[in-house]
């Protein structure tokens, strides 16, 4: 993912801008591992401030220091989820089943109904209907979650909205890939997935839900474990 970063936003400079994503990635990803998430995003900031130092316009150092916190900070926030005590695993279970249905069927509802672009400029083949198409797919796999975590109809209903947020925000953060690429005129991010493109490629939309669950669980952590049976 640092590789691919680099490749995409300085191809004239890509070794530098990957030394200092890497390793402020790498360091995020430690800190997080010892449930020091405050230190790892510490760490990120700092690696990518520094990285800035190399840029000589404020757009590249915008971009340079967004592309290493974008790359870093997905990947320590989802190891903070999975080591978080009893609702680890389940969490990680939720963000697979939901975004991995939203991908799914936004891709062959996108295929099958066609229909008005989201942003052709951006990503040509990206339609509405299939992102509505997989914003209830998410609603469905949401749904299946609270089935399998014997959930109460109550949190099954909160399970399906929580379904419709994470989906749409993965569908989200797909786009926002689209337009990165299209800002420095790539294609893929890299050809490490043949016929697929990089690792940026396939997990954007996983990157922006991961974000979005971190920040909830942050922000209120008594209550979601109330979806997980308690936190038990």
């Amino acid at each position: 993912m640092s590789y691919e970063w680099a490749r995409m936003s300085e191809p004239g400079a890509t070794l530098a801008a990957f030394v200092f994503a890497l390793a402020g990635s790498l360091g995020a990803v430690l800190f997080s591992s010892w449930q020091r998430l405050d230190l790892g995003v510490a760490w990120l900031a700092a690696c990518a401030a520094s990285s800035c130092a190399r840029r000589r316009t404020l757009m590249g150092a915008v971009e340079t220091f967004g592309g290493t916190v974008y790359v870093g900070l997905p990947a320590a926030v989802f190891l903070w989820l999975r080591d978080r005590t009893s609702e680890g695993l389940e969490t990680i279970l939720a963000l697979f089943a939901i975004i991995w249905a939203a991908d799914i069927f936004a891709y062959f509802g996108g295929k099958m109904m066609g229909g008005p672009k989201v942003a052709e400029g951006l990503s040509p083949n990206k339609t509405w209907s299939g992102i509505v198409a997989g914003v209830f797919a998410g609603a469905a796999a949401g749904f299946g979650c609270g089935v399998l975590f014997h959930a109460s109809p109550i949190i099954s209903v909160a399970w399906v909205g929580i379904g419709i947020l994470i989906a749409f925000t993965g569908l989200m953060g797909d786009l926002f890939e689209s337009f990165l690429k299209r800002r420095f005129g790539v294609k893929d991010a890299s050809r490490v997935i043949p016929g697929h493109g990089g690792v940026l490629d396939r997990i954007d939309s996983l990157m922006a839900a991961t974000l979005l669950t971190g920040a909830a669980f942050v922000a209120a952590p008594q209550a979601l474990a109330m979806l997980f049976g308690g936190g038990r």
